[in-house]
């Protein structure tokens, strides 16, 4: 059961919304990969689509709530999925936006424990999940599954710790903001010096983001805007120089 603070919370507006077009029909190995399940071998990902099932998501959607136990272990195949805790007084923190090729729920599938986190989709999303006794009997069969849960549990740490460096070891909010936003781009596709990404969140979640007002997030990224640091087209975002906004940062 979720603990009393993310029930109020979730009981409070937070809702989830019932997922539509689930597909528990085989699709073409493609969708693996762009995602950590790729490494594994051809004939263990022909076996892995038999037990998972496709569910499209709209924006605003609850995988799972923290504190709560899982029953289903999950990959993001599309999409953008915020994991944040709460604490008692509705104060909301984001650890980490999974990604194409996340997996969720895998130290909760083996351990049996808790999860630690909430997950709530940031706009529609594609993704598949696997139900925890399924997940579990099938890694029995392929040992090469810890090494998997091995390599995302590491990738985890340090999506963490990026983000305790850049709370816990920075007071400015405008550098907080930079390293946040050149840490979303060390995630992304580059060219060069310059990095292009898609930021499916508002000002407001932003600020949940580095622990700060969403007026200081808006009055920044104005900012950077002026200095020719940030570009923004819709929710896409294009650095034109990381060297450039991580000096000025650095400056502040």
């Amino acid at each position: 059961m979720a603990s009393t603070a993310v029930q109020t919370a979730f009981n409070g507006g937070w809702s989830a919304r019932t997922p539509h077009l689930v597909s528990s029909n085989r699709e073409s190995r493609s969708w693996a990969t762009n995602t950590s399940l790729g490494t594994l071998s051809a004939e263990v990902l022909q076996e892995f689509e038999t037990i998972m099932s496709i569910v499209n998501y709209d924006g605003g959607d609850i995988l799972f709530l923290e504190q709560e136990s899982l029953s289903r272990v999950f990959v993001v195949l599309a999409g953008d999925v915020r994991l944040s805790l709460q604490d008692i007084g509705g104060k909301r923190l984001t650890l980490r936006i999974a990604s194409s090729g996340a997996i969720l729920g895998l130290c909760e599938a083996f351990s049996g424990s808790l999860s630690e986190w909430s997950a709530e989709t940031l706009y529609p999303s594609r993704i598949a999940s696997i139900e925890r006794s399924e997940f579990i009997r099938f890694a029995e069969r392929h040992s090469e599954v810890y090494r998997l849960a091995t390599m995302e549990l590491i990738r985890s740490c340090s999506y963490t710790y990026s983000t305790l460096r850049i709370l816990g070891l920075t007071y400015c909010v405008r550098k907080k903001l930079g390293r946040q936003l050149l840490a979303w781009a060390e995630q992304d596709a580059r060219t060069g010096d310059q990095s292009r990404y898609r930021l499916a969140m508002s000002h407001a979640q932003i600020a949940e983001f580095i622990s700060t007002t969403r007026e200081s997030v808006s009055r920044n990224l104005a900012n950077f805007k002026r200095s020719g640091l940030v570009e923004f087209r819709g929710s896409m975002v294009t650095i034109p120089s990381m060297a450039a906004l991580r000096e000025y940062i650095e400056r502040s």
